[in-house]
């Protein structure tokens, strides 16, 4: 017998000596006398025992407890018990594993697995917060370019008409890309990424438009960055500032 063996067996050793003369735990007895290591263990698991055992034995049981169980043992023999799950149990059930359900597939994926303007989709269309707020374009430059952000070399000339907001910094696939925000009755959101932290983006020389319910996204490249324009003014309007 090896001590895991003799472990196995002796976890059902009671304390107080009242198990000593069964032979089912003569061989792992044995075996604690002769290793010191699993004579400690057996006992730590016996003074465990007898302090969880005295603790037991100091709760008194509610005046009538056992009446009560004898009376109900008395009734389940007279008429065997058959629970049947009332319907709302089911239903709740039902529900609840539709919502989880539903929650899952309603959440955004991971912007691991996210294409630049896919991923700006999913950012504007749910609350944020800018952490420079300011009119001034050059302004908003000059406050990302101290955070080492990506900054736009230029952007298309219809961008004149746009009021100038304010600028954060995004996490993207584990770096930082530049948000700046305008509006002109609607919103616009410019998303810029350093194409030297993105190998992968695609290239496009000429803007692309994709739309995703009420926001729409224009994504065009240059030899620095990879840009995406979302807005909620739809396609034709982001077409108009190209």
């Amino acid at each position: 017998m090896n001590n895991e063996e003799a472990r196995f067996i002796l976890q059902a050793y009671r304390p107080g000596g009242s198990d000593a003369g069964d032979p089912l735990f003569a061989g792992a007895l044995e075996q604690a006398k002769r290793d010191p290591g699993l004579g400690a263990w057996l006992a730590r698991e016996q003074a465990h025992d007898a302090a969880v055992a005295a603790k037991l034995q100091a709760i008194a049981p509610p005046a009538g407890l056992r009446d009560a169980i004898m009376a109900g043992g008395q009734v389940t023999r007279r008429r065997p018990a058959r629970w049947v799950m009332p319907a709302w149990i089911g239903l709740a059930a039902s529900v609840a594993v539709l919502i989880a359900t539903t929650l899952f597939w309603l959440q955004p994926a991971h912007a691991d697995s996210q294409e630049l303007p896919e991923f700006a989709l999913s950012f504007v269309a749910r609350p944020f917060r800018l952490t420079s707020h300011n009119d001034d374009l050059a302004g908003l430059r000059t406050w990302l370019a101290a955070r080492n952000a990506p900054l736009p070399l230029q952007v298309p000339a219809n961008f004149a008409a746009l009021h100038a907001l304010g600028c954060r910094t995004v996490e993207y696939r584990g770096k930082d890309i530049s948000l700046i925000c305008f509006e002109h009755g609607r919103e616009y959101h410019l998303f810029v990424a350093r194409r030297s932290d993105y190998p992968g983006l695609k290239e496009c020389r000429q803007p692309e438009f994709t739309a995703k319910g009420k926001w729409a996204a224009a994504q065009w490249s240059d030899d620095e960055n990879s840009y995406v324009l979302a807005s909620d003014a739809g396609v034709e309007s982001l077409q108009k500032l190209f």
